[in-house]
């Protein structure tokens, strides 16, 4: 996999996001908005600053989302914010306070789809401390947000899925970092691969879950796919490691790109983007591609 440099979207001076008062940023994970406007895109940020560089200027916060529309060169420009004139911070939150679940520093995205009714849907961490010397205490829970008016404006939704033992993984939630790899091939389940918070730790990869797209928020109707003694089966009480061995990785998505879903991640230990591919989501994955 080769790697070349681009032409800067947010920071430095580069980009159109400066318009919108975003300079320097996290993340920018792009998600389809076709559905409103076709070839449309969103992306959505972590920690943003007015100034150039993080840290820099105003904290405006976390997440934000500005809107691109499809170019004839393919090129990304923003041309709208989810504030208007203004990018602002999308959930109501207070950022190093208590809102409920405990002290929590701020709130990154993880991914955001849009279902087939139209509602927008966010998947956000948590961060309670980013310094934590063991990941466990890293993240304070996984949360859910949507938005019926195409990301203008937000609801959170109250029951998150929390990283303190509660759920049975003993302080290490799979839960913590979900990619909304998409809707299966006329199924009806929303696939959802997740991992751990942080990049240090070594607990065999990510895990899959699934649950139909019209009870996201039921979170008992969420199944794990994982391995019962003999077989992999969907419905497992626990999930189960895609890949054993697996060494630590950072951020990753995952797509359905032309009948192919598509893996891709941080590898922490060669310090480089690592790609999977599989025929089907529930299948045997590529060694990875580095």
């Amino acid at each position: 996999m080769s790697a070349h440099w681009g032409t800067a979207i947010t920071g430095f001076g580069g980009g159109t996001a400066r318009q919108f008062g975003v300079g320097g940023t996290d993340l920018g994970i792009p998600y389809d908005r076709s559905r409103f406007s076709a070839g449309e895109s969103g992306f959505v940020f972590g920690d943003t600053f007015t100034g150039d560089s993080q840290g820099s200027g105003t904290w405006i916060g976390s997440p934000i989302l500005l809107y691109s529309a499809q170019r004839p060169d393919a090129t990304t420009t923003f041309d709208a914010a989810s504030g208007g004139a203004r990018a602002v911070q999308l959930l109501k939150y207070t950022h190093n306070a208590d809102n409920g679940y405990g002290v929590e520093v701020t709130r990154i995205p993880n991914d955001a789809f849009v279902d087939p009714n139209g509602r927008t849907w966010l998947t956000y961490t948590s961060v309670r401390d980013w310094n934590a010397t063991d990941d466990r205490n890293g993240a304070l829970f996984c949360g859910l947000a949507w938005s019926d008016d195409d990301g203008r404006t937000w609801t959170d939704y109250a029951a998150v899925w929390k990283n303190d033992g509660s759920d049975g993984h003993n302080g290490w939630s799979p839960l913590m970092m979900q990619s909304f790899a998409g809707i299966g091939n006329d199924d009806g389940y929303l696939y959802i691969v997740s991992k751990e918070w942080g990049r240090s730790h070594n607990r065999n990869g990510p895990i899959l879950m699934r649950v139909p797209w019209q009870r996201i928020t039921t979170k008992a109707d969420y199944q794990y796919w994982g391995w019962n003694g003999s077989a992999w089966v969907w419905g497992n009480p626990s999930p189960s490691p895609l890949f054993n061995g697996m060494g630590p990785i950072g951020e990753l998505s995952v797509k359905n790109i032309q009948g192919t879903w598509v893996m891709a991640y941080f590898d922490v230990g060669a310090n480089c983007i690592a790609t999977r591919t599989a025929d089907g989501i529930d299948r045997v994955w590529t060694a990875p591609k580095q």
